[in-house]
């Protein structure tokens, strides 16, 4: 009889302290926009994002505007938050990402410099 019974008390034990164990450590965390938008701060590992976007579709219309005004390798990817972002890799320093930004901003762009992950 215990035989069987041991499996519903497992089972029972697991559904009944899962949900404990993950309130007691405040539950899951979600990545806020802080976790994601890391302004740069140094010159390494710059990337100039020109936006973020809820799809693919959105993101890639930008890319593609982009690209037209002349910003070649622009990308779409996964900013980690849910997000799509349109971003350029390979800024090599701070000095370099403002003179980036301020030429953007004279074709109708308004891109972040950002600390790439």
């Amino acid at each position: 009889m215990s035989r069987r019974l041991l499996p519903w008390i497992v089972l029972v034990v697991f559904a009944l302290g899962y949900p404990l164990v993950v309130l007691g450590g405040g539950g899951p965390r979600f990545p806020s926009r802080g976790d994601c938008v890391r302004p740069a701060t140094s010159d390494q590992n710059i990337e100039a994002v020109f936006g973020r976007f809820g799809t693919t579709a959105a993101a890639e219309s930008m890319q593609r505007r982009a690209a037209r005004s002349g910003f070649k390798n622009v990308q779409v990817e996964s900013d980690g938050c849910g997000l799509f972002k349109v971003t350029l890799h390979g800024i090599p320093s701070l000095e370099v990402g403002r003179e980036f930004i301020a030429e953007a901003q004279r074709v109708g762009f308004h891109p972040m410099l950002e600390q790439a992950p």
